[in-house]
């Protein structure tokens, strides 16, 4: 029997890479800032730039879970040409997220006061919050653009996102540049510099919709006018996003309370804990593809009623997943003293042996990370996203958070313990988000067999 499954691996590869494209070019909005403010401006600007980030996606995430409702749906109506219910879909979704933008925007404007109030280092705290006060107002664009990505994936047309994620990076780069090196702005800069890029990125993505025939439909009838809303798609998108909200959250936040919780030690361990997480999101996110893909697949699957190639299709891809995970982690083994200079100046050198260290944890729940990713994508395919939130809570505010504290703090084991936290936290969610996927694959395959 062959591990991997060529049919199905070539669809995945075709669905993922363009997203995994997409997914570098996201994620290299905050590596180069974190490149640029780390060689520009230090290791304390640096660890501004961390918290303020950790923050803003804090928040921020709950809005790309709810986006997160409207793939496996289009998917769906995809696989059986229901053009209106795509339509629906699309304006529900644009509304729903709008609406979340603002309120998210409002929570942070709200949180930014009570800051100096959390006990982190006190010579970072004015550049965080110069920092997350621009970026903040990138929500709006930013969630435009995800509603209209989302869709776009759900209809498998996936390069688009791609072209607008790549032109706004290379925006964000020469602007982070120009604004710190040339017009002296600090942590403002870099923060300019992204706000700038996300509206570029919204703007372009628009473009290639309404240029792309897969796509032009939906972007040309497009409308909010009120007859076109009904209280059942309102119902369906939020049974769905809520709780695939809940489940980023609790990701998200649970390595942005691992950021306070380095903070408790000093400002070097949050540099360094930075750096470290810089690298393992880049590799996350690349593996994100293979989630999309998933869900887009497996999505299509559930809507023609072939539940045994549904099942076929999860696994194949955790397989693809282990082994580019793989790949991943003995980069980082190989690379664990070179590539934590490239975010500081020569003089943090502390740092950099810290976050070396922190390399080798990143290294080993590589593959966790990348199992229980995809495996999310898999549950999101079949519509499955209120375990899978309990699930994420359990691994990593249960268990996560107080024993990554405790090895923090009390055992004095500083950034290192947390991350050894983290990898625990990351392998305990893989497992279990495995387990689930299975079973209810199983179950659906036996019940249309009966």
């Amino acid at each position: 029997m062959k591990f991997l499954n060529k049919q199905f691996t070539q669809e995945t590869l075709k669905l993922a890479l363009p997203v995994m494209l997409t997914q570098v070019g996201q994620v290299s909005v905050n590596l180069f800032d974190n490149i640029i403010v780390g060689k520009l401006l230090g290791a304390k600007a640096l660890a501004a730039v961390s918290l303020g980030n950790a923050m803003f996606f804090s928040i921020f995430i709950f809005g790309l879970g709810f986006s997160l409702a409207i793939p496996p749906l289009v998917s769906e109506a995809h696989s059986q040409h229901d053009h209106n219910r795509i339509n629906s879909i699309f304006r529900h979704g644009f509304v729903v997220n709008i609406i979340l933008a603002f309120v998210l925007m409002l929570l942070i404007f709200g949180i930014i006061p009570l800051m100096p109030y959390l006990n982190q280092p006190k010579e970072i705290l004015p550049d965080t919050i110069t920092f997350l006060s621009i970026v903040t107002l990138s929500i709006i664009p930013f969630m435009i653009f995800q509603t209209m990505r989302e869709v776009s994936e759900g209809l498998s047309f996936t390069i688009g996102v791609t072209k607008a994620t790549i032109f706004a990076n290379v925006i964000n780069v020469i602007l982070n540049y120009v604004f710190i090196e040339h017009f002296k702005m600090g942590v403002a800069g870099s923060a300019w510099a992204t706000f700038i890029a996300r509206v570029a990125m919204m703007v372009f993505l628009y473009y290639v919709l309404i240029k792309e025939e897969k796509t032009r439909r939906y972007i040309k009838d497009f409308s909010l006018k009120i007859k076109d809303f009904t209280k059942e798609m309102f119902e369906k998108l939020i049974r769905l996003g809520f709780p695939t909200a809940l489940q980023l959250f609790f990701e998200v936040t649970a390595f942005a309370g691992a950021a306070f919780i380095c903070g408790l030690i000093s400002a070097k361990d949050i540099a360094a804990h930075q750096i470290a997480l810089s690298m393992a999101s880049f590799t996350f996110n690349l593996c994100v593809g293979f989630s999309v893909a998933s869900t887009v697949m497996i999505g299509r699957k559930l809507g023609e009623k072939d539940f045994i190639n549904l099942e076929k299709v999860g696994f194949n891809n955790l397989k693809i997943a282990f082994i580019f995970m793989l790949m991943c982690g003995l980069v980082f083994i190989l690379g664990k003293d070179v590539l934590p200079t490239f975010f500081t100046k020569k003089e943090d050198i502390a740092v950099v042996e810290l976050a070396s260290q922190l390399m080798i944890i990143a290294a080993l729940f590589q593959l966790s990370d990348g199992i229980q990713v995809t495996a999310l994508g898999c549950l999101r395919g079949i519509q499955d996203v209120k375990i899978p939130s309990i699930l994420t809570f359990i691994a990593y505010w249960v268990i996560t958070i107080p024993l990554g504290y405790y090895l923090t703090v009390p055992m004095k084991m500083g950034a290192f313990g947390m991350w050894i936290a983290l990898g625990i936290g990351l392998t305990i969610s893989a497992v279990l988000l495995v387990i689930r996927f299975r079973n209810l694959s199983e179950k659906r395959i036996k019940a249309q067999s009966n």
